[in-house]
C-alpha cells in the first residue's frame, strides 16, 4: 500500500506542474485536468489549472466518465459561485444601509456645524461689542482722571 501512495505522488511526464496563486504551493495534475478549477491541496482555495502552451482543451480525450466528473465539478463550482453571490448581495445590502445612516448623520452634522458657526459669529460680534464698550469705559475713566488732575 505504501508503494501505491508513493506512486500517486510521483510526477509523470503527462502532469501539468504549476504553483497555487494563493499560497505558492507547487501542484501537479494529470494533463486531463487542464482548464479545470480545483481546490489547492495546501490552502484549500480554488485554483484554475493552466492549459499548457500549444495545447487545446479539445486535444484532451475525455471519457464519458471524465465528462460526468467535469459536469459535477462545474455544478459544484456553480453552487459555490451562487453562494458567493448571495453573500456579496447581503454585504451590499448591509453597506447600502450603513451608507444611508452615514449620509443622514452627515446631513445632521452639516446643519449642526452651520448653527455652531452662526453662534460663534454672534459670540464674536458680542465680544467685539463688549470690547468696544470696555475700551470706551476705560477711555472715559482716563478722561475723567485727567480732568480731575
Amino acid at each position: 500500500m505504501a508503494d501505491n501512495n508513493d506512486s500517486s505522488t510521483e510526477i509523470k511526464d503527462t502532469d501539468i506542474i504549476f504553483d497555487c496563486p494563493h499560497c505558492s504551493k507547487s501542484l501537479a495534475i494529470d494533463y486531463r485536468g487542464a482548464g479545470l478549477t480545483i481546490p489547492c491541496s495546501d490552502c484549500g482555495k480554488m485554483v484554475e489549472v493552466p492549459i499548457p502552451e500549444g495545447m487545446e482543451i479539445g486535444d484532451i480525450d475525455s471519457t464519458e466518465e471524465e465528462q460526468e466528473i467535469q459536469i459535477l465539478n462545474l455544478r459544484r463550482l456553480l453552487s459555490v459561485a451562487e453562494e458567493k453571490i448571495l453573500h456579496l448581495e447581503e454585504e451590499l445590502t448591509e453597506i447600502r444601509g450603513r451608507r444611508e445612516v452615514l449620509e443622514h448623520e452627515h446631513s445632521q452634522n452639516i446643519t449642526r456645524t452651520a448653527r455652531l458657526s452662526e453662534s460663534a459669529t454672534g459670540l464674536l460680534n458680542a465680544l467685539k461689542g463688549a470690547t468696544a464698550a470696555a475700551e470706551k469705559i476705560a477711555e472715559d475713566i482716563t478722561d475723567e482722571t485727567d480732568v480731575q488732575s
